[in-house]
C-alpha cells in the first residue's frame, strides 16, 4: 500500500483514514512531525499511510488566494516572517568594513545572545547575536535559531579582518541554545573552526623557541 502524498492544505487531520490491516480512525492518530514533512501512520502495524509536506510561502499564498481559511489565517504570518528575513538579511555582517579596528594579538571576540522585548522594538528584530570584545560591543546582527552556519561565516569574516590576532570565537552561555537548537552535532562545530584558528595562528607566528 502506497503512501498518499499531499499538499499541506489539502490535510484534513480529522479525515478518516483506512489502512489495509483493517485499521480505520482519524488521520490525527498517526500523525508523526519531522522537519521537513508529517507523516501519517498506522498505530497498529506502523505502515505509512501519508505524507504531507510543510507549505512553502508560495503554497500559502495560492491556497489563500484559491479561498482556504486556513492559508488565509497563515497569510499573516508568513507575511510577517518575510520581513523578518528581510530585516536579518540587512542586519548581516558581510565583510571585513562593518568591523571596527582592534588592539592586541589574541583577540577573543565573544559570540552573545541578546533577547529585547518585542514590545520596545521599532523593527521585526528582537533576538541579537552581538558580538563582543571584554565585555564591550563590537558588532551585532539578527540571531537565528540553529545559526551555525552564520557562526562560521562570522568567524571567517573576522578571520580576514584580525588575521591571526583572532584567537577563538566564544560562544557565551546563554547564547548556545539559540546557536546549537536541535543540531547537537553544531557543538563539535564551533571547536572544529576554533581549532582551525589556532592552526592558522601557529603556522603563521614565528617560533620564538626556535
Amino acid at each position: 500500500m502506497a503512501a498518499r502524498h499531499l499538499n499541506y492544505y489539502e490535510y484534513d487531520r480529522d479525515a478518516t483514514i483506512e489502512c489495509s490491516c483493517g485499521w480505520s480512525g482519524r488521520c490525527s492518530a498517526g500523525e508523526d512531525f519531522f522537519r521537513e514533512v508529517l507523516d501519517v501512520t498506522c498505530p497498529r502495524c506502523d505502515t505509512m499511510l501519508m505524507v504531507v509536506a510543510y507549505p512553502t510561502h508560495e503554497d500559502t499564498r495560492a491556497a489563500a488566494a484559491a479561498g482556504n481559511e486556513q492559508a488565509i489565517e497563515d497569510l499573516a504570518q508568513v507575511e510577517s516572517r518575510e520581513r523578518f528575513l528581510a530585516a536579518a538579511k540587512a542586519s548581516e555582517l558581510k565583510e571585513p568594513g562593518q568591523l571596527p579596528d582592534l588592539d592586541g594579538d589574541d583577540l577573543v571576540i565573544d559570540w552573545d545572545f541578546l533577547e529585547v522585548d518585542a514590545n520596545q522594538t521599532d523593527g521585526e528584530i528582537d533576538r541579537w547575536t552581538v558580538l563582543r570584545l571584554d565585555g564591550e560591543e563590537i558588532f551585532r546582527e539578527a540571531a537565528y535559531w540553529e545559526g551555525i552556519n552564520r557562526f562560521e561565516a562570522v568567524i571567517r569574516i573576522l578571520r580576514e579582518k584580525y588575521g591571526s590576532r583572532l584567537a577563538e570565537l566564544r560562544p557565551t552561555e546563554s547564547s548556545w541554545l539559540y546557536l546549537l537548537g536541535d543540531y547537537l552535532w553544531a557543538d563539535g562545530k564551533v571547536k572544529a573552526l576554533n581549532a582551525e584558528l589556532a592552526d592558522y595562528r601557529q603556522a603563521v607566528t614565528p617560533d620564538e623557541s626556535a
